[in-house]
């Protein structure tokens, strides 16, 4: 008994337990990482980030020996707060929150149950893996768009100065015998991140004074714009003159490599004309503490609890059987009521993409000759972190080129299954034509118009056991001659109160 109990406090066995425990129970959006590392070359390098900080850690090992041990108490709030938002991530099928919060939480979980001298020395490890996780899709179109923008005038710049006639439009650069597209993946910030990555190694390597470190990272910044502006007007001159198969293939990848390694070659001759100023500041080293062990096995059994309490909730949603619609959501009527519909055909490759398991689109027209679009997505398998999710319309219309005109949220009463349906409204035009959209998300027992509640929903079902399907409906509607954006409601609030009133006596007959 006192053998386990001293081996229960030795920090080395603690870690040691909570690293595997971490792993099983974040297992779901570490593979998710994991398949993105292998499957998107623009985060290729992910797989290395986990390596290079183990190497850190190890090159830290004395200082680690040496460390206070006490738990940070104080951090035990916000650990809870993103172990549950981590939960709501895997078991909302929302990898921009759950993939986010994994190294987030291995920081957390290391402050709390060692406390913050032992986090301070070995942060730098630490922080670093967040390099392993993909840029969140807000910053793809935020930064990204703006970078994008400054990347194709400047490129378009540097081509002119050149001596070349180009004309850029937006993130267009008309060559005259071609056209060069920039588009989101050449926008610079695919090297932006990677590059800030090797601007910290560098700086841990080779240099020991904190502000020089530090501007090594910073000036990966520039230098990440700078040859992006370089590799699109490489891009331009190659293809004026070899032709436009210069833009893609194996020469636009290796043009990749070629400007990564122009920019690891800017930042060597950065680091040595840093060398030219004296090494004066403070230095990052830092004399090592004496040893401390005091007792930190509250914390360290509380960590155990919720590590097991999250990979228990990954398991039990992963166990929960499937909700078998019969016949598939296909064999959704093409009659009822007033409305009279043919189907069309979803590719099998589209179905999957979109995250269901099956899906129905029809259009529906009335006595008056008026027409509704109608499109279901149903899946009876849970959603996990690594699935797919439902794609919301707000995103695919205006990518197929649909202009956005209002988006609000609107509650049709009298509905079938939940009385009140609170759906998302968007108004868009396309062509010419207005057109009148109406989408929402719904199980077994919740409705919503809002992707991110719907996926709340989903985790509450799946802590409670309470296994259920999940649907995205979207209807769609154009404008007749003349016709109000009221006019235009109206019928659609009436389409959308007769199908779920069929929707739900076809989900009672079909649902085992």
């Amino acid at each position: 008994m006192e053998v386990s109990g001293k081996l229960l406090k030795n920090p080395g066995f603690q870690a040691g337990v909570l690293f595997v425990l971490f792993i099983g129970a974040y297992f779901v959006p570490l593979s998710s990482l994991y398949d993105t590392w292998m499957t998107d070359g623009d985060y290729s390098y992910g797989i290395l980030v986990p390596f290079i900080s183990a190497y850190l850690l190890w090159d830290k090992r004395h200082a680690v020996k040496n460390s206070v041990i006490r738990p940070c108490w104080p951090s035990f709030p916000l650990l809870i707060i993103f172990v549950i938002i981590s939960v709501y991530g895997i078991l909302g099928s929302s990898g921009s929150v759950s993939r986010p919060a994994v190294p987030v939480l291995a920081v957390l979980f290391i402050v709390f149950c060692f406390g913050t001298d032992l986090f301070k020395k070995i942060s730098l490890p630490l922080c670093f893996l967040i390099f392993m996780v993909p840029l969140p899709t807000v910053l793809n179109t935020t930064i990204g768009v703006y970078l994008k923008t400054i990347s194709s005038e400047f490129g378009g710049r540097f081509l002119q100065a050149l001596g070349y006639s180009v004309y850029v439009s937006g993130n267009i650069i008309d060559l005259g015998v071609t056209k060069l597209q920039v588009v989101d993946a050449c926008s610079g910030l695919r090297f932006l991140f990677p590059l800030l990555a090797l601007g910290v190694i560098y700086g841990y390597f080779f240099e020991t004074v904190l502000w020089k470190r530090a501007a090594c990272v910073i000036i990966t910044v520039p230098i990440a714009i700078f040859t992006n502006i370089v590799r699109i007007a490489v891009t331009g001159i190659l293809t004026y003159r070899f032709g436009p198969e210069m833009a893609e293939g194996f020469f636009h990848s290796f043009e990749g490599f070629a400007v990564f390694a122009l920019a690891f070659a800017m930042l060597f001759v950065f680091g040595r004309i840093l060398r030219l100023f004296p090494s004066s500041g403070r230095r990052a080293v830092k004399q090592d503490g004496p040893p401390d062990t005091g007792s930190n096995i509250s914390a360290f059994a509380l960590s155990v609890i919720l590590l097991l309490g999250v990979g228990f909730l990954t398991l039990n949603t992963k166990a929960m059987p499937q909700v078998i619609l019969r016949g598939g959501i296909q064999g959704f009527p093409l009659d009822f009521g007033q409305w009279h519909g043919r189907q069309n055909t979803v590719k099998p490759e589209i179905i999957r993409a979109s995250g269901a398991d099956d899906a129905f689109d029809g259009v529906y027209v009335n006595s008056s000759n008026q027409a509704v679009s109608l499109y279901m997505g149903y899946r009876g398998t849970a959603f996990l972190e690594t699935t797919n999710f439902f794609h919301s319309p707000s995103v695919c219309l205006p990518s197929a080129g649909w202009r956005l005109i209002g988006k609000s949220g609107r509650v049709i009463h009298d509905v079938a299954i939940f009385g009140d349906l609170p759906v998302t409204e968007m108004i868009m035009e396309s062509m010419g034509t207005k057109y009148l959209v109406y989408f929402w998300f719904q199980t077994a027992t919740t409705v919503t118009g809002n992707k991110d509640i719907n996926r709340l929903h989903l985790a509450l079902h799946a802590i409670r056991k309470d296994n259920t399907y999940d649907m995205f409906i979207r209807t769609i509607t154009a404008e007749g001659s003349s016709e109000s954006i009221e006019k235009m409601r109206t019928r659609m609030d009436v389409f959308v109160r007769e199908m779920m009133k069929t929707l739900a006596v076809f989900l009672a007959e079909h649902l085992n």
